[in-house]
């Protein structure tokens, strides 16, 4: 689909596009948006919906359900950093969404059941294997997620290359000392 082809531009300009601008990057007209999306904060949790289940779906297809949840969690983390690196919009979509803004509510419920949730039950099962050191699941997950936000949209927007291997190896291991046992 063309807005997901965009939505970097969508999600991370500034100042952001209106939906006339949306509607000229896509070539449609700005009726044809109009009548799927309400605004751009409507277009915005789409395309952020859109986005959690992409990167679910990656997330997914690299983790071995048989593999240790350290090494799971490992995985996990790596795969979200490319994912995100690639596309820092979404962490600047996610982080304006998590500011306060109602009318993308769908979009935090999308990433809570996809990426966080699946998240939170890796915590939990390290934590009750013993090889995680995580007191509280929910808080852990919002400290890995939010590392992986600011840790991608802070290094796209000093001008560095967030799709750098390199770089997603060390915010991995990063992260992982923090609930590493």
């Amino acid at each position: 689909m063309r807005l997901l082809e965009v939505s970097e531009q969508v999600l991370y300009d500034d100042p952001p596009p209106r939906l006339a601008d949306v509607a000229g990057l896509v070539g449609a007209s700005r009726a044809t948006l109009y009548y799927y999306f309400a605004g751009r904060d409507d277009l915005v949790a789409f395309l952020l919906t859109a986005h959690a289940r992409q990167g679910a779906e990656v997330v997914g297809a690299a983790l071995g359900p048989d593999d240790p949840p350290e090494m799971r969690l490992g995985v996990m983390v790596e795969t979200l950093a490319r994912f995100l690196g690639d596309r820092p919009g979404i962490c600047a979509g996610l982080l304006g969404a998590l500011g306060g803004n109602l009318g993308l509510r769908e979009a935090l419920e999308a990433n809570d059941t996809w990426i966080a949730g699946p998240l939170r039950d890796l915590l939990a099962e390290g934590a009750a294997a013993g090889v995680l050191a995580v007191e509280d699941v929910a808080d852990a997950s919002n400290a890995v997620l939010g590392a992986l936000l600011l840790g991608v949209l802070g290094r796209s927007a000093s001008g560095a290359d967030a799709t750098d291997g390199a770089f997603h190896r060390r915010i991995t291991q990063q992260i992982l000392r923090g609930v590493l046992r």
